[in-house]
């Protein structure tokens, strides 16, 4: 009887050390792929924006004469894992490429019943997604063109954030649709990923859509749902005005739903 519960014990003690491992290893994995993205170039100055695009950028602070190479900020945020089913909160960080698309988003639950984490990623036109239970077992991960796509319309959505990126990053193509919204267009592994701005009447970015983002059914099939956003909350952070208050949703067969919901609680830019 004794040695039985040993060994029960013994067992017990591998498992916890091998999720502590491989929690250690994504985490690891994770600060990795952001200190990457502090590798890649500053933006440069381009004089091709539209002007509401350009007056945009400088009224949040960037300045293309020191332009910096990468922005950082913590989020507050809560998360829906599934239509109609409840919110999640969580906190995250992010770090996001100014002279090129990208960015790492990190992000964790602790709750009592539901403990994650996730990583969503996009670097060199490839994106992917990756959720862990405890940290460590693998629960969820795309890859592949609809990642590619979907995590491009990310880093686009998420420009607000970025207002350096819009008055340096070369990669990004711009057209002014009227006097209220404009596309943003990059290229991805998997193909082009577009996202269209709205800006109201004082200057300020407070929507944005994009046509048939990658998404999966309740079954888990991949399809594709129109994807909204919302911003709100301007503040100075960091030297930066950007929207503290933000939210995304798709249009699915049954209306538009929210599935994720933050506040910004820190941002900086760094050189």
């Amino acid at each position: 009887m004794q040695t039985a519960i040993a060994l029960l014990v013994l067992v017990l003690m591998t498992l916890v050390m091998i999720q502590i491992v491989a929690a250690g290893r994504f985490r690891a994995r994770i600060l990795r792929e952001a200190a990457n993205l502090r590798q890649l170039p500053a933006p440069e100055p381009r004089r091709d924006l539209p002007e509401i695009v350009y007056a945009f950028a400088r009224k949040a602070g960037a300045d293309p004469d020191h332009p910096p190479c990468t922005a950082a900020l913590r989020q507050k945020a809560e998360i829906r894992l599934k239509p109609g089913g409840p919110f999640a909160p969580i906190e995250a960080w992010q770090t996001i490429a100014l002279g090129k698309p990208g960015f790492v988003w990190d992000a964790r639950a602790d709750g009592a019943v539901m403990k994650f984490r996730v990583l969503d990623a996009y670097a060199g036109g490839l994106g992917h997604l990756e959720a862990r239970a405890f940290g460590s077992v693998r629960v969820a991960s795309a890859r592949g063109a609809d990642a590619d796509v979907a995590e491009g319309m990310r880093y686009l959505a998420e420009l607000p954030w970025a207002p350096d990126a819009m008055l340096g990053n070369r990669d990004i193509h711009w057209r002014q649709i009227d006097a209220e919204h404009v596309e943003a267009r990059i290229e991805t592994a998997g193909g082009p990923a577009r996202v269209v701005f709205r800006f109201s009447a004082e200057g300020d970015i407070v929507a944005v859509a994009a046509q048939a983002r990658p998404a999966t059914d309740e079954k888990g099939r991949p399809v594709r749902y129109d994807w909204r956003g919302r911003f709100s909350g301007y503040h100075t952070l960091g030297g930066r005005r950007i929207p503290t208050e933000a939210e995304v949703g798709y249009l699915y067969p049954s209306g538009y739903e929210a599935y994720f919901r933050c506040e910004v609680t820190g941002y900086d830019v760094q050189p």
